[in-house]
């Protein structure tokens, strides 16, 4: 069995020296911007679909004999991620002779991820305690960091091992980073909310020195409460062990703080968390003292609310922020008192730079909208959060929803209008070893038909294509394209996974047990990964 590489320890007090020298060193390999404008392009080539593009220029909608397709109009992709995916393929192009290793997922797609395996690129693997083994990276081999990036301390081992670093990291995920590092340097500790075991929010964490992370509104507001009246400090240490350093003490450490975020949370509640906190140090310490026990960060993207703001206009809804007792009655006492993280409100838009990408779509027009759709297809790996709530989108608004993660899931092992997917009470682990899956049968009704069509951030357009292009036949109708983009039998699929990547999902799967076994608060969400 696999043994964790113990990681040296970066003091906290040095992380942003280290990392800013450490990206300055020649061990730091840079993409310059004609290099990296090119791996853009050839990823579009390999990544992109001609059926969604054709949905794209019709406005997000096409009939195909008795099939109506309406595609969310924010899905797949998102910049982060699709700028991850083609520093990797640039990596294996710039470093065709080097071993090169993954240090976790590039990203949550099984699919992206066997690309890179059929590349010849190694993951980094798990262990069953949570660690990683990285005994098998040596001097001179090149170690890419995935798009949410990697803790302090293990790059503080890949210089040791002195290898070639690729840094994938997400910009908007370097940029918490640095407001982390900034709320740090004023002596405040950084709210983060997110999930505590998270691989960005594990590397967000290293770059504090005091923090507390927060998963929901719930949470937040008890540690709000505890702020104002320092009750039950006890159940308080115990609730959030894992959540906060070893050393914390919620009594001085909690006087000041910065509220970050993990990029994949929605942005509603973060935009609330942060107000909440505002309202709480005014109240405790008085507005005029606001600026030495509050800051306020712009660390939001808006590429997983954006998915989840069209399923639901997918559907003739509307997303409904979260609200917060305690907040509201904080701002009745506090009329007329602005805040600093309400006047905050320009955000990173992912969005803006996903349509540069992919181009523009057309805006269809009121009488070409069909009616409500009648099924939904969720594409996007198992293992992504960001993904299962758009089925928890479905299933809320009662329209039938399948998760699957390749269009294979469609007529595998059986009649064509047959779906294997992944409902909401199965485990990410358990779907990844193709555990708990369920197989509907007639999942497309007889005649004319409104299928919904959306996808996880870590799925490329591509796979989007292959899925209609599947659901279509399962209706006995051929589009007329130029490409297919269904994929030869003769080549290996995730369903029908090569040895190696099913050890690696194999590996994934003990360590999510073990973190089930450790924190069976946690183990049992969906939400475990995003």
């Amino acid at each position: 069995e696999a043994q964790a590489t113990a990681l040296p320890i970066v003091d906290r007090d040095t992380t942003k020296v280290f990392r800013r020298e450490l990206q300055r060193s020649d061990q730091y390999f840079k993409f310059g911007k004609t290099q990296m404008d090119g791996a853009m392009k050839e990823l579009q080539t390999v990544s992109g679909s001609e059926m969604v593009t054709k949905l794209r220029k019709n406005g997000f909608r096409l009939t195909i004999g008795d099939v109506t397709f309406v595609l969310a109009e924010s899905y797949g992709f998102c910049w982060g991620v699709e700028r991850a995916v083609a520093m990797a393929y640039e990596a294996r192009n710039f470093f065709p002779d080097k071993n090169i290793w993954v240090s976790n997922e590039i990203i949550h797609n099984p699919l992206v991820n066997e690309s890179l395996s059929n590349m010849g690129m190694k993951f980094v693997p798990p262990t069953s305690d949570g660690g990683k083994d990285y005994s098998g990276v040596t001097k001179g081999d090149v170690v890419i960091l995935p798009a949410f990036g990697a803790s302090i301390d293990e790059m503080a081992l890949l210089k040791e091992r002195n290898v070639q670093i690729v840094d994938t990291t997400c910009p908007w995920v370097s940029k918490v980073w640095q407001s982390v590092e900034k709320s740090k340097e004023k002596g405040h500790t950084a709210i983060i909310h997110g999930k505590y075991d998270h691989e960005e929010t594990v590397a967000t964490m290293s770059f504090a020195k005091k923090y507390l992370v927060l998963k929901n509104m719930e949470e937040a507001e008890y540690v709000a409460n505890y702020i104002l009246t320092g009750e039950n400090r006890e159940e308080l240490m115990q609730k959030f062990a894992k959540a906060m350093p070893k050393d914390f003490d919620p009594d001085t450490d909690l006087d000041k703080v910065g509220v970050a975020n993990q990029t994949t949370m929605l942005k509603g509640e973060t935009e609330l968390i942060g107000k909440l906190f505002e309202r709480v140090m005014i109240k405790k310490h008085g507005p005029q003292e606001i600026n030495n026990h509050f800051v306020s960060f712009n660390t939001i993207c808006d590429a997983t609310q954006e998915r989840q703001d069209a399923m639901y206009k997918m559907f003739g809804a509307e997303y409904e922020a979260p609200s917060s007792q305690l907040y509201a009655e904080l701002e009745g006492e506090q009329v007329g008192v602005s805040l600093k993280s309400a006047a905050n409100q320009e955000k990173l838009s992912s969005k803006s730079m996903e349509d540069e990408l992919r181009g523009a779509a057309a805006v269809a027009a009121d009488d070409d909208a069909p009616q409500r759709v009648d099924l939904c297809i969720v594409v996007g790996g198992y293992n992504s959060s960001n993904t299962t709530h758009l089925l928890e989108i479905a299933e809320e608004e009662k329209v039938p929803g399948y998760h699957i993660d390749c269009a294979e899931r469609i007529g595998r092992g059986g009649p064509l209008n047959t779906i294997e997917h992944k409902p909401l009470s199965t485990l990410p682990a358990q779907a990844m070893m193709d555990e708990g899956l369920e197989v509907t049968e007639n999942f497309l009704p007889e005649g004319p038909v409104v299928v919904g069509i959306t996808s996880g951030a870590s799925t490329p357009d591509n796979v989007v294509g292959e899925v209609l292009e599947k659901i279509l036949a399962a209706k006995g109708i051929k589009a007329e394209l130029e490409y297919s983009t269904v994929r030869s039998r003769a080549r290996s699929t995730f369903c029908d996974v090569a040895p190696e990547f099913a050890r690696q999902a194999a590996a994934a799967a003990e360590r999510m047990a073990w973190r089930a076994k450790r924190f069976p608060a946690w183990g049992a969400s969906s939400d475990s990964l995003a």
